[in-house]
């Protein structure tokens, strides 16, 4: 009963990194300074292995300037210019000491720069198959006077993807979307009149009123 389950463990994650893997390798997609990766790891057969080695190297790693992350343990590695798979190569041949058949799977992270009408605007590092929606929630999701209807995509200075209202509701992907590291995300705000401008416009003539009264005192 317990071969069973591990037999079908086993096929289930062969299957599942062997997707994964594919679909980076045909992209080509490549690591590149200032973005980051994800690196899941899986022990399954050798209880020998200590387990805080699997715990502690499986996280998120940052590309430094210099294309070099650094692996618990084993210290730098450069990936620039690297695919995911040959990174988790790489990474397989630094803990062949450690650990013995292990499963390995890297995703890269890119750099998106979120701007405007959200709670926490910045620059986020995020798995190109996460949605725009799962960008936007991660910066806070958007204030009350954000208009989604005209998300659009910058690169440099000049818009590259406008109106992404669709794609935010069918939960199209970033790499789907057309998103390249180092772009922003920008969500402007509503124009017309929204509850907070509306009681600013009524301080603001108040305080006109108020200045009118006093003018007029003085005069007289």
């Amino acid at each position: 009963m317990h071969k069973t389950a591990a037999v079908a463990a086993l096929l289930f994650f062969t299957i599942f990194l062997s997707a994964g893997m594919a679909q980076y390798t045909q992209t080509e997609e490549r690591i590149v300074p200032g973005d980051a990766i994800r690196v899941q790891v899986w022990q399954m057969w050798d209880t020998s292995s200590p387990k805080n080695i699997v715990s502690n190297l499986s996280g998120d790693y940052v590309v430094d300037p210099g294309g070099d992350i650094f692996l618990p343990y084993v210290g730098v590695l450069n990936i620039a210019g690297k695919t995911p798979e040959q990174v988790a190569e790489m990474i397989k041949e630094k803990y062949a000491g450690f650990l013995k058949k292990p499963f390995i799977y890297v995703r890269p992270l890119m750099r998106v720069t979120v701007r405007g009408a959200v709670a926490r605007p910045g620059l986020y590092r995020v798995d190109p198959k996460s949605s725009l929606w799962d960008l936007l929630d991660e910066a806070g999701g958007p204030t009350n006077n954000a208009d989604l209807r005209k998300i659009s995509v910058v690169r440099g200075d000049k818009k590259v993807v406008e109106n992404l209202l669709q794609a935010f509701e069918k939960a199209y992907s970033l790499k789907e979307v057309g998103v390249k590291s180092g772009d922003q995300i920008v969500l402007p705000t509503r124009r017309g009149f929204t509850l907070q401008r509306l009681v600013g416009y009524l301080n603001f003539g108040v305080s006109i009123a108020l200045l009118y009264i006093r003018l007029k005192d003085r005069w007289y």
